[in-house]
This record gives structure tokens, sequence and C-alpha cells, in this order.
């Protein structure tokens, strides 16, 4: 059996003739590379792998719980599987291995038990599947890099940039967008599912994970890119960790450096106030990214700030300053709403703002005292 020349879909074809049976070929995520044509609709878990391109959850938690994949680990000889359930005919499933590092599988859907001539090509196989699955991984990653490159230049601005948009042949008005975590890794695949999302849609745009973010470049204006962007979050895993941030909207490729600033300055917000499930834009999170961008500043002056002052104090003290300031500038210096909050007569939130005043030397009444306190209580220090 000499597949050599054939692709990943065309050996699993001609797999399919050889044994009999319709064949899926997997990686090791149990992500579907290729699978035979044909007699696809063999049974429930078949067409919900194909049209997923993964093994449903259902059918991946039962061959967990038969130790399928544990033996996969382990074992080197055709595995028959039959988990007796109608909708999950027997499989007999070998593992790919490329330098003893498990690469993928290969799954074939069986109506009896194996012969003992469909485990020999089963077996001649595999070397055949690894070598496709290297090879397919070594153009996807050299696509990739080309695809990380051209971003990278697109939203860094200038002439690079206009020579990457049109190579990219993305033209237009153009909106950044940055998609990061709040907690944990970027997912696995999302930024294939958010390109496939907008191809879906028609979308001209450009997508790649440069680091621990994935910037997107769309031909469209921010409140579209927001509406995209909010849309594909509700679709997405993990959507709960993510956090997605809208850039402003530029003329031309050689301004989307300003485009992608803003989804930084966004994103670092988000990121900061733990804020996933959200997208947002430079309106949404001005204060906080006007803290940030100042949080160095205020970090190096220690104690010498109006809030070290009433820390200090209420250390020392054993006094409710800091929370009596907080209640007074989140309800806009209002008395009546600032004592209701904190569950004490006006009176006592009036002698506590004098005592901040005369021992801390914090006025409230002063705007330049407000503006440097709300900052510090944006960060959250």
């Amino acid at each position: 059996m000499d597949l050599r020349d054939d692709d990943l879909f065309s050996v699993a074809g001609s797999l399919a003739e050889l044994l009999g049976a319709p064949v899926t070929i997997e990686d090791e995520n149990s992500t579907v590379l290729a699978y035979s044509g044909g007699e696809q609709a063999v049974d429930e878990a078949r067409i919900g792998t194909i049209l997923g391109r993964q093994v449903p959850s259902r059918f991946r938690q039962l061959l967990s719980d038969a130790g399928v994949f544990d033996r996969l680990h382990r074992e080197s000889d055709p595995i028959y599987v039959d988990l007796e359930d109608p909708a999950i005919t027997p499989r007999l499933v070998i593992a790919v291995r490329e330098n003893d590092h498990p690469v993928g599988s290969i799954w074939v859907a069986l109506a009896g038990t194996p012969t003992a001539t469909q485990e020999s090509i089963l077996r001649s196989a595999v070397s055949v599947v690894a070598e496709r699955i290297a090879s397919e991984r070594d153009r996807v990653d050299s696509t990739r890099r080309r695809q990380s490159q051209r971003v990278q230049a697109l939203i860094g601005g200038g002439e690079p940039a206009f020579r990457a948009a049109d190579d990219l042949r993305l033209a237009g008005p153009l909106t950044v967008v940055a998609v990061g975590t709040v907690a944990g890794p970027l997912p696995a695949g999302l930024v294939a599912s958010l390109s496939l999302y907008l191809d879906t849609l028609a979308v001209d745009a450009v997508a790649a994970q440069l680091s621990e973010t994935i910037y997107l470049v769309i031909a469209t204006d921010e409140t579209n890119a927001r509406r995209l962007s909010a849309d594909f979050l509700t679709r997405a895993r993990g959507r709960e960790f993510l956090a997605v941030a809208v850039g402003r909207t530029v003329k031309s490729a050689s301004e989307s450096h300003l485009s992608r600033s803003d989804a930084d300055h966004v994103l670092g917000a988000l990121r900061h106030g733990r804020s996933g499930g959200t997208v947002a834009g430079m309106r949404d999170t001005l204060a906080s990214v006007l803290a940030l961008h100042v949080a160095d500043i205020i970090d190096g002056l220690g104690d010498s700030t109006p809030l070290g002052s009433l820390e200090r104090h209420d250390s020392q003290h054993g006094s409710d300053l800091v929370a009596t300031a907080k209640a007074f500038l989140e309800h806009g210096g209002d008395v009546a709403n600032s004592s209701a909050a904190l569950h004490v007569h006006p009176n006592t939130l009036r002698n506590r703002l004098r005592r901040g005043k005369e021992m801390c030397g914090v006025d409230l009444t002063d705007a330049d005292t407000r503006l440097i306190l709300m900052l510090q209580f944006k960060l959250g220090r």
C-alpha cells in the first residue's frame, strides 16, 4: 500500500476502501483532520464528529471512561472498542506516533469484529499517516507564521501596514480588536474559530495570535466590530474568561497602530478588573485606562498620597476614613446617600471628613484630591 504522495483525506479514503469501513483520522486532541467519503452517516458519533470537526464531548467522555485514551497512549496495536451504545458502533482504533510522541489516531467504524487482515492494514497505515500529519502541521505552521507576520506589520501602522493590507486585500476603514483572557491561557483553536466565524459572515478580516493576545483587524467601523465581537463571544468556549477590546476606527492601514494602541489599553483595563465575558471600547474603560497609565507613579509615591495618609490613620487609630472617603466619592459627595451606605448618621460622616482634613491633610472638597483618590480607588489598591 503506497499512499505516500496522498494527502490525509486521500489516505482516509484509500484506507476505507481497503478496510471496507468508514475511516476518521484525528489529532491527539480528538480534532478531526480527515475522513473518508461515502458512508458518512454510520452513527450519531461519526455524524457529530465530522460536522463539528471534533469528537462530541459525550462520546469523548464514554471513550475516556472505558479507558480507550489511556490505552492509546500506552499501546501500539489496534484496539477494538465496543461501548455497547446504539449511538456509537464498534470501532477499531490505532495510535499514531512520531518519535514515540502521540500525534493522532485512526478510527475505523466496523459492523463486526475486526479480521487479522484489517488489523494488518491498519498497522501498515500508521507510518504513512504520521508523515502526512507532520507534513500538514508544517504547512499549517508555515501559513500561521506568514499570517502572524502580516498581522504584526498591519497593526504596527505606517508603510509596512499599508503593504500588509494590500497583500491581505483589506481596504477601507479598519478597526483593531484585541482578545485575551482574564485568567489562564487562550483556548486552543480560538483563532481558527474566530476566522471561521467571520468567513461565514463574509467579513473581510484577518486574525493572528501574538503572544497571549489575539489581534483581529476588521475592514469595518468600531460599532460593527463591537457587534460582531459580541455575537462571537456568545458562541465561544470559555467565554466567561475572555475579554474583547475594540479600538477606534482608522481611515487607512497606515494608522492602524492607533486602533491597536486603543485595543491594548482597553484589554489591559479589562484584565486588571477581571472583566471576563466582556466586549468594551475606550469609552467604556477610559477611567480605568487612565488609572493604569499612572499606576507606577502612584505606587512609587508610597504613603505620601491621599489614600496612603488615610490608610495610615486607619491603621494607627482604628478609624474608617478610607471607607468614608470611598463612599463619599462613589455617591458624588452627597452626605445623605454616603452616610446611608455606611449605615452611620450624617453628622458622623461629616466628622470623619473633617478628621481626614485636619489629621491627614486630605480635603475632599478639593478637586485635585478627589481626582487622585478616585484614580487610586479605581486601581483597587
